[in-house]
């Protein structure tokens, strides 16, 4: 309501009312000053910016991401470590080629499956090895 209409409402009519008594004001209405004024919503939302509140559901969300991150994390270790045991070694012998290392330490797997898990085993992106380098033969 506007200053203006409220002053209209709340001030006496000239000539009503007893003579020489004031008309009684309604007390459950009154003029706010600027200063008076209740902030509005959008005023206490910007001066609670400052501080971080969550609500039950927030917290939750918070602590299932956390979990669910921390879970990822692990299984990734978990991964990078793999069994241990699990692989051997061999040193590559003068005139040895990765097919027949492959062959001899993998004979279960046909012959390119073995390559190719010898090759990434071993971050090797040839087939191309040196005499005296030492492969890692994983363990299937």
């Amino acid at each position: 309501m506007s200053t203006a209409i409220a002053h209209d409402i709340l001030s006496p009519l000239p000539g009503s009312g007893p003579a020489g008594v004031a008309p009684r004001r309604p007390t459950h209405l009154r003029l706010v000053g600027e200063d008076d004024r209740r902030p509005s919503r959008a005023a206490r939302r910007r001066l609670r910016a400052g501080r971080l509140h969550l609500t039950r559901r927030g917290r939750l969300a918070v602590t299932a991401t956390t979990g669910l991150v921390l879970a990822a994390v692990i299984w990734s270790m978990v991964g990078l470590l793999g069994p241990a045991g699990a692989s051997t070694s061999v040193t590559v012998e003068r005139g040895e080629t990765l097919s027949q290392i492959a062959s001899e330490q993998l004979p279960e797997l046909p012959l390119s499956r073995a390559v190719t898990a010898i090759q990434r085993a071993n971050s090797l992106s040839t087939t191309s090895i040196a005499a005296g380098q030492e492969l890692v033969i994983p363990g299937h």
